[in-house]
């Protein structure tokens, strides 16, 4: 029988909310009474990587990815309402993608409900003559470890009333929704495709279309001239702010030491994270941090204290 306290229990409750801890065994029978003991936790040496104790977030590598533009190669086009042609992605194409942006492992989807046959009724506005027509409609959760599910729906009308045509359609829906989902991980899913132009093009004059024509030319330049284009200048701070992020960065530090990380593991991890040093970061930056960090000591603690 193990009476050691408190310390086994808290290695299996650790164990349970997914943190690698040794369990504690205690050998009364050994000579001498003594025993061997192993500890359960050295909460001075973190058995995972300090990025990943110290909040759940994607993977640099993948962050990077989702900021670069999408390639105007992916983009396909159809014609529309009134006669307009509009950009897109296809299906294939998203899922290409995210293969390559997440990896082969490191995404999945799955369909939320059912996939739902619709008739929708519609009156000619001259007339008064209703006439109806069916479309499927389906909701796809998209799930990428580090980020939280991306939900969204898809919709196909039935153009052809036969088995081919509602097999079409019952696809079509939930790749659009599949692809909608994509969209909100950001342009390399085409989300800059739809709504208004980008604000940088309304802001400055320059039409939609020619904004993206120059976003083409940048691509045939080389690495070097498209990463100076979109650096961008740090805004000038106030005393206000800095005193403000002064207090933030305290605070973070103070949070993943009750995690038992040092000082140097939480700027080795905002490093990691964010690409620029801890001193660097404002209020803005630092806010997200701290409120991950304290959810995650929350977590961490909340068994043990209840």
């Amino acid at each position: 029988m193990n009476n050691n306290g408190n310390g086994t229990s808290e290695a299996v409750r650790r164990s349970s909310n997914g943190r690698a801890a040794s369990h504690s065994r205690s050998n009364r029978n050994s000579p001498g009474g003594q025993g061997n003991s192993t500890p359960t936790l050295d909460r001075g040496q973190p058995s995972a990587a300090p990025e990943a104790l110290h909040w759940d977030a994607l993977a640099p590598r993948v962050t990077e990815a989702l900021a670069q533009p999408l390639d105007p190669q992916l983009v396909s086009q159809r014609k529309g309402r009134g006669g307009r042609m509009f950009d897109y992605v296809e299906g294939h194409t998203a899922i290409d993608q995210a293969n390559r942006i997440f990896g082969f492992g490191g995404w999945g989807f799955e369909l939320v409900g059912d996939v739902t046959l619709r008739r929708i009724e519609q009156a000619d506005p001259r007339t008064g003559e209703v006439t109806g027509s069916d479309a499927y409609s389906a909701v796809v959760k998209v799930t990428v470890p580090g980020a939280p599910g991306r939900t969204d729906v898809g919709f196909q009308p039935v153009t052809d009333d036969s088995p081919e045509g509602h097999e079409t359609a019952y696809k079509g829906a939930v790749t659009d929704a599949l692809k909608r989902a994509l969209r909100s991980f950001g342009d390399r899913f085409g989300n800059g495709l739809y709504g208004d132009p980008p604000t940088a093009a309304r802001s400055s004059g320059v039409p939609e279309s020619a904004s993206r024509r120059r976003s083409q030319a940048a691509g045939e330049r080389g690495p070097s001239q498209q990463s100076q284009r979109r650096v961008a200048q740090p805004a000038a701070t106030t005393d206000d702010e800095r005193r403000d992020a002064r207090n933030l960065r305290a605070q973070l530090i103070e949070l993943s030491r009750e995690q038992g990380f040092t000082e140097e593991q939480v700027r080795s991890a905002v490093e990691t994270k964010t690409g620029r040093a801890l001193d660097e970061l404002g209020p803005a930056e630092l806010n997200p941090l701290i409120a991950s960090a304290a959810d995650k000591l929350e977590r961490i603690q909340g068994p043990a204290t209840g």
